[in-house]
């Protein structure tokens, strides 16, 4: 589709969910955008619209890839809801074999049909193997509305059905466009996998209420933190983890996306208090030497969030 006012709405897309799902095809949906842009949000209002066919926000909503697995693996025509899918299929996760186990899951589980989605800030901070899973991918542009991007089809000889080469193009297009003209809206629909756009409104109290315990619950439970007095702040969490020799440089880079926190300024404050505890090494000399090395910068900017998947 190449026109501009193409406008989904989520009981639209959760007919396609839904008939895809029946048909016995994959329905795998990646969901991207920065934090506090909303994806939650988004991913509450679709999976709400299922509630009728059995989904539950206290079941079927996880923070961890062992809930995840199991969800895929033990369900047929169910739901999962990987909230926070750094934390299962990150591509430089600290857990690695767990992350493998999730990969043979979604692929050798692809029978059991289930409506899965996963939250998360950059699309190809999925590990390869598993955005390939994907078929289709949600972007939050800002609170309320997002765009939605879909493979190519009849390609013989592409490798890439997502064109992720020529939408860096036009993104750099639009990006220079913008500088230009600040006022300017980014043309999401001048990508060539663009299928639409898709508006979403909030959760009611009782909605956000009932999701941020849940939440809270879920996610301390994935960090051993289910004791109230055991619920310590992100820096205390990050720094018992490096004392105690369970926390990694990826690590640490994977819980600062999470949270919204600056890896540097994180890192920083460390070394802070090692330093305050009259410790003479960094924090460095404390992380666990199992990371990959390496950060991919060459793709930036929202069309890295346009990640490729090939249609089931």
């Amino acid at each position: 589709m190449s026109s501009s006012k193409v406008m989904w709405s989520i009981k639209e897309l959760c007919e396609v969910l839904r008939k895809r799902q029946l048909n016995k095809f994959d329905v795998n949906m990646g969901v991207s955008g920065r934090r506090g842009d909303g994806k939650s949000t988004f991913l509450f209002k679709v999976f709400n619209s299922f509630k009728d066919n059995g989904f539950d926000i206290q079941n079927h909503m996880e923070y961890s890839q062992k809930a995840v697995t199991s969800l895929l693996a033990n369900q047929r025509f169910g739901f999962c809801w990987d909230d926070e899918a750094i934390n299962s299929g990150y591509k430089r996760d600290f857990q690695g074999a767990g992350q493998k186990t999730l990969i043979k899951v979604v692929t050798n589980y692809r029978d059991n049909y289930n409506i899965y989605a996963s939250a998360l800030p950059f699309f190809y901070s999925l590990d390869k193997d598993l955005r390939e899973l994907i078929f289709i991918h949600i972007h939050i542009i800002e609170r309320g509305i997002a765009v939605i991007l879909l493979p190519l089809d009849n390609q013989i000889h592409a490798s890439d059905p997502w064109d992720t080469k020529a939408n860096i193009k036009i993104e750099e297009r639009e990006a220079k466009r913008i500088k230009r003209n600040p006022d300017l809206p980014f043309r999401y629909h001048k990508f060539t996998t663009f299928a639409g756009y898709i508006r979403f409104g909030s959760m009611t109290e009782k909605q956000e209420k009932k999701y941020k315990e849940i939440k809270s619950r879920k996610r301390s439970k994935n960090f051993g933190l289910e004791n109230e007095s055991e619920k310590l702040d992100f820096k205390q969490r990050c720094f018992k983890l490096l004392i105690d020799g369970k926390l990694s440089n990826d690590g640490l880079l994977q819980s600062c996306l999470v949270e919204g926190r600056k890896y540097t300024s994180m890192l920083a404050e460390l070394n802070r208090m090692l330093k305050n505890n009259g410790e003479t090494r960094t924090a460095k000399d404390f992380f666990q030497t199992t990371d990959i090395k390496g950060i991919n910068n060459k793709l930036k900017g929202a069309i890295s969030n346009l990640v490729p998947s090939p249609h089931a």
